[in-house]
C-alpha cells in the first residue's frame, strides 16, 4: 500500500500568491523607476540651440516645479510599493531556494535618493 503523505516538507509545487504578487511588484517598480527619471528629464531647462539662436526663440531656462513635485510624489508612492514588497519578500525566504529580490532593494534605494534630492531641490 502506497503512503501518498509527503515526507518531504518542501513540497511547493509552483510559485504561490506571494510570489507572483513579488514578481509583477517588481514590474511595476522598474516602471516607476523609468517614469520618474523621465519626468526628471523632462523637468530639465531646454537647452538653446542653433536654430533657437539663428530665429530669436525664447527657450525655458528653468526648471519646471511642477513636474519636479510630481515626480517626487510618485517617487514616494515608489517607495511605499517596494517597502510593502520588501516586506512580502522577507515573509517568502522560509524555503532553500527563496531569494532576495534585488530590484526590490535597487528601487528602495533609488527612490530614497530620488525623494532626497529632490526634497533639497525643491525646498532649499
Amino acid at each position: 500500500m502506497d503512503n501518498k503523505i509527503s515526507k518531504n516538507p518542501y513540497t511547493r509545487k509552483g510559485p504561490d500568491l506571494i510570489l507572483r504578487m513579488i514578481d509583477i511588484f517588481s514590474v511595476i517598480l522598474w516602471g516607476f523607476i523609468i517614469v520618474v527619471l523621465a519626468i526628471i528629464l523632462l523637468a530639465r531647462p531646454v537647452g538653446e540651440t542653433f536654430f533657437d539662436r539663428l530665429f530669436n526663440i525664447k527657450v525655458r531656462d528653468y526648471w519646471n516645479y511642477y513636474l519636479l513635485q510630481f515626480s517626487l510624489m510618485l517617487s514616494l508612492v515608489q517607495l511605499i510599493v517596494s517597502v510593502f514588497s520588501l516586506s512580502l519578500n522577507l515573509r517568502r525566504l522560509k524555503r532553500k531556494g527563496d531569494t532576495l529580490r534585488v530590484s526590490i532593494l535597487a528601487s528602495i534605494f533609488t527612490s530614497l535618493a530620488v525623494c532626497v534630492i529632490l526634497t533639497l531641490f525643491l525646498f532649499m
